[in-house]
């Protein structure tokens, strides 16, 4: 009896390991295949002041990793997103803030959606923007709060489809650049750059294209919708591996919907340590944005 359970047990953690090491080889897979240069404009910044702007407050998760590394280096850092319907969302988004030992969090109480229901078209081209977004009330309520805080660096999503093409992702962002651009000429300008959180091709095809569950494929929408092959480019790539732990534990404060939400974009986080699941993963890509 004892033997069998011994062999039992042998054949049980044979699988184990078996399956653990597919499954790696697997996660592998959906890391990027290209490479970008280190960023150095951040190491260099004179300020070390910076903003992220988010539709929602969840969005910021993608570029978190970097968000640890510049306050650890003696950044100040806010964020400005969106209040929720349910106020429970907005004091955890208070308590990953905390988290991250931002200096501040404003959170714009101002509906920027003409229509009352977020999800009856959560794709839409640009042209259909005016017609749906409030933009001169919420790009007065942002342009004040940045000219308040006169950042150096604005982070934020892609202005192009908005990380898988959320309508209201590309909304904001836009407002960022629109934002800038109006503003650059103006003496004594803070921003000097714009960093866009965005996935390389390789990794983006992998992990919202060929490891999506569901017959609807948000990032093929998306592409359709806003006519683009996906998000930009990156010009450059932050290596976070040192903040893994920081981050997981970041991730891991949002609610139990937000958390799966991320794990469509992380996926398999939870599953393994963060020093392993960041050396995978140990850099965020972005796009960035010279604005001076």
């Amino acid at each position: 009896m004892k033997r069998k359970l011994k062999i039992g047990a042998i054949v049980i953690a044979t699988l184990f390991v078996a399956f653990v090491t597919v499954h790696l080889f697997y996660l592998n897979s959906m890391a990027a295949i290209e490479t970008y240069p280190a960023d150095s404009f951040l190491e260099k910044a004179s300020g070390k002041t910076a903003m992220i702007v988010t539709a929602h407050d969840d969005d910021a998760y993608s570029f978190s990793g970097t968000i640890f590394k510049l306050v650890s280096e003696g950044w100040t850092v806010r964020q400005i997103s969106f209040k929720r319907k349910e106020e429970e969302k907005n004091e955890m988004f208070y308590k990953v803030g905390r988290l991250q030992k931002l200096q501040g969090i404003d959170l714009i109480a101002t509906k920027y959606r003409n229509d009352l229901d977020t999800n009856t078209r959560p794709y839409m081209p640009v042209t259909d923007f005016d017609a749906v977004f409030n933009h001169d009330t919420i790009y007065s309520d942002l342009s004040a709060l940045l000219d308040k805080y006169k950042p150096e660096v604005i982070f934020s999503l892609d202005d192009s489809i908005g990380g898988y093409g959320n309508s209201e992702h590309v909304f904001i962002s836009r407002l960022v650049v629109e934002y800038c651009n109006r503003n650059k000429d103006v003496k004594d300008f803070s921003v000097k750059r714009i960093y866009q959180a965005v996935f390389p091709p390789s990794m983006a095809e992998a992990i919202m294209v060929k490891n999506s569950w569901t017959e609807f494929n948000p990032y093929t929408e998306g592409k359709k919708a806003y006519k683009c092959k996906g998000m930009p480019l990156p010009d450059v790539c932050v290596d976070i591996a040192d903040q893994g732990a920081s981050k997981k534990e970041y991730m891991n404060g949002f609610s139990e919907k937000d958390k799966k939400n991320i794990r469509k974009f992380s996926p398999y986080y939870n599953w393994y340590p963060s020093w392993l699941y960041f050396r995978i993963f140990g850099k965020e890509y972005f796009r960035v944005i010279k604005t001076a």
